[in-house]
C-alpha cells in the first residue's frame, strides 16, 4: 500500500527510500552545535553543506530542548528563526522545510514563512493552541512522544507509548488534520532513562501504524554517548549505525546533525532491504 506523508506543497512518498532530516540549531545552547549557527549566515552555510550531503529535509529550531534547558518566550525564539527561514525559502524555495518549536505562535508564524513541516516535542500536548493553528493549514506534523513526568530508569512502557499516539491521532483527526499528515517520533532521549532507549528501539514496530509513517531522532544522544564514551560531537558513527539498523524497521525518516556520515550508511541498509 502506497504511503504518503503530506506536508504542505512538497509531500513524501515513503516505503521506497528513508528520507534525512538534516539538523540547524540557531541556538546559543543546544547540546551539540550550540552557537554555531546564530548568526544568518552560518545557518545558511549549514544548510547548503546539509542539502550537498543529501539531506531531504531541514529542520531548524530557534529554542533547546537539550535536558535541564531554559525555555524562551515567542519573541526570542521568533527572532533566531525568521530571518534564516526567509533566507532559506528564498534561496531554496523546493526544499523541504521544518521548524522544531512547542509554540504555536511560532508554529504559526514559520507555516506562514512557508514552512512545511512542525516538529513539535509535546506531540500536541502542550500548546493547547497548536492543534488549532495546525488545522488551519497543510502542514505535517512531527508528532513526538513526550511525558510531563519522565518515567524512572526501567519502567517505559510501551503500550503507554502506544496510548499516546493513539489519543494524539484522534484528537488531530477531530481537528481535521489527517493522519497521513502526521509522522510519529518515540522521542529518543526525552521522558526515559539511557538504557529505556535501547528498550525504545527494540520495539519500533510497536509505532509502524501510526499515522504516514515514523520519524527517528538518534543524532548525537547521550545514550550514544553512554555506549561509545565520547562526546556528542563524536557520536556520528553510533548515530549511522542506529539509523541503517532502523531504515530495516520501520522508520521513514531519521533525523540527524551530520548528514553527510548517515548518508551511506542509510542507503546500504535500504539497498539491503529493499532488494528484489
Amino acid at each position: 500500500m502506497k504511503r504518503v506523508f503530506r506536508c504542505g506543497s512538497r509531500p513524501l512518498d515513503l516505503g521506497h527510500k528513508t528520507w534525512l532530516m538534516g539538523i540547524v540549531n540557531v541556538t546559543p545552547d543546544s547540546f551539540s552545535d550550540g552557537g554555531q549557527f546564530m548568526d544568518p549566515a552560518q545557518a545558511l552555510a549549514q544548510v547548503e553543506d546539509l542539502i550537498a550531503a543529501g539531506a531531504d529535509i531541514i529542520d531548524i529550531g530557534g529554542e533547546s530542548t537539550r535536558p535541564g534547558y531554559e525555555a524562551v518566550d515567542v519573541h526570542t525564539e521568533w527572532q533566531r528563526l525568521e530571518d534564516p527561514i526567509r533566507q532559506i525559502r528564498r534561496r531554496w524555495p523546493k526544499l523541504r522545510l521544518s521548524v522544531d518549536t512547542q509554540k504555536a505562535e511560532v508554529a504559526r508564524r514559520a507555516v506562514d514563512l512557508g514552512v512545511d513541516i512542525i516538529n513539535d516535542i509535546q506531540g500536541l500536548r502542550g500548546d493547547p493552541e497548536m492543534i488549532r493553528v495546525l488545522a488551519g493549514t497543510d502542514a505535517g506534523l512531527v508528532m513526538m512522544f513526550n511525558r510531563h513526568e519522565p518515567w524512572a530508569p526501567g519502567a517505559v512502557d510501551i503500550g503507554e507509548m502506544e496510548k499516546f499516539f493513539s489519543s494524539g491521532l484522534e484528537r488531530a483527526e477531530d481537528s481535521q488534520i489527517d493522519p497521513d499528515r502526521i509522522l510519529v517520533d518515540p522521542g529518543l532521549g526525552f521522558a526515559y532513562g539511557g538504557d529505556d532507549n535501547w528498550t525504545v528501539l527494540q520495539h519500533l514496530a510497536a509505532f509502524s501504524g501510526f499515522g504516514a509513517g515514523m520519524l527517528l531522532g538518534p543524532s548525537r544522544k547521550r545514550f550514544l554517548g553512554a555506549l561509545t564514551g565520547k562526546a556528542a560531537g563524536g557520536r556520528d558513527v553510533a548515530t549511522a549505525a542506529v539509523c541503517a539498523l532502523a531504515a530495516a524497521h520501520h522508520v521513514d525518516v531519521v533525523r540527524v546533525h551530520n548528514v553527510a556520515a548517515t548518508r551511506d550508511a542509510v542507503a546500504v541498509a535500504d539497498r539491503w532491504q529493499r532488494h528484489d
